[in-house]
């Protein structure tokens, strides 16, 4: 019995180290591929990458790009051929640009107001490079002029975009992703205290800023009820954002840890069927009717975080049937 008992631990033991060694091997492994990666392809390469990808789009040429014999391409969720859908519409660039890269992950990002035939659209695209080959493309194309005219209006990106986080002041890499992830279960927990939000913290989606606004109208303002002119944590702990049931898949893709910089694509799910949103000392606020039917919303969006607190907001969405997926 001992002598099985023996030869069991043994066996035991034996299996226990060959899963460390696989594990380790495996982690091992994962790193070399990013040190490859990131040192293949720098902060600077990969903004390059995102300026050669921009000239390559605006002169409708994609043979003009570094690409990798099965690069996949996506506009608005759905896979196409590189050289497809915007490719063959772009007029020209507007004045608004941000940046935003990942020399670990060997990606990089763009937020831009562009021409469309003449007419102004944001855009958000997203690159992935290996070997200085670009292996994915994802864009977002938010089209209808009032957006891009409303973010040009802002003149450039708010300078804490722009602004390095010095290597000294730079959260770890999993923190940013924890406080990210801490907005959207503040969305649907109605909970603006959940999140750490920098109180000077503002939100721009579309092109339109809906926190901290005195002046326009928004779509839950209901006589002294003036959601838009709140700050963004009392704004989230309304209550007005509950007709959004789930947010899911949630894809971060970038963590730019020189800018303090998230990035995600994000989407939201709305059934359809709240009809209220019950306002602590105000009462039922009814739904706007954007939001009384089934449909989901995918959300290219990202965060500026600093010192641990969420400092701004920024994304662009397109509507979409509801349970549409990613294309990813």
């Amino acid at each position: 019995m001992r002598e099985k008992l023996s030869v069991a631990v043994l066996v035991a033991s034996l299996a226990l180290i060959a899963a460390a060694a696989t594990s380790s091997g495996s982690k091992a492994n994962s790193m070399q591929e990013q040190s490859v990666t990131a040192g293949s392809c720098d902060y600077s390469c990969l903004t390059g990458f995102i300026d050669q990808y921009m000239s390559a789009l605006v002169a409708h040429d994609p043979s003009k790009l570094p690409v990798a014999a099965n690069v996949k391409f996506t506009e608005n969720t759905i896979p196409l051929k590189l050289g497809d859908a915007l490719w063959g519409t772009i007029s020209g660039m507007g004045t608004y640009k941000l940046y935003f890269a990942d020399p670990r992950a060997g990606q990089a990002g763009l937020e831009a107001t562009i021409r469309e035939n003449g007419t102004p659209a944001i855009l958000l695209v997203r690159l992935k490079v290996v070997n200085k080959k670009i292996t994915e493309v994802e864009t977002v194309v938010h089209r209808g002029a009032d957006g891009a005219e409303h973010l040009e209006k802002f003149g450039h990106p708010n300078p804490v975009w722009t602004t390095p986080v010095t290597a000294a002041e730079r959260t770890p890499r999993a923190e940013l992703l924890k406080d990210a992830n801490l907005y959207f279960d503040g969305i649907i927990h109605s909970s603006g205290e959940m999140v750490p939000f920098d109180p000077k913290c503002n939100r721009i989606l579309d092109g339109d800023q809906d926190t901290n606004m005195s002046g326009d109208k928004g779509w839950w303002d209901n006589g002294s009820f003036r959601p838009s002119a709140m700050g963004i944590s009392e704004n989230m702990s309304t209550g007005i954002w509950k007709y959004i049931h789930s947010i899911n898949p949630r894809r971060y893709l970038i963590v730019d840890e020189k800018m303090g910089i998230v990035f995600g694509v994000f989407m939201f799910n709305h059934p359809g069927t709240v009809k209220y949103a019950d306002v602590k000392g105000v009462g039922k606020v009814p739904m706007p009717p954007v939001t009384q039917r089934p449909s989901s919303v995918e959300m290219a969006e990202f965060f500026k975080i600093d010192g641990g607190k969420i400092r701004q907001v920024e994304g662009v969405s397109i509507a979409l049937p509801y349970g549409a997926h990613t294309g990813w």
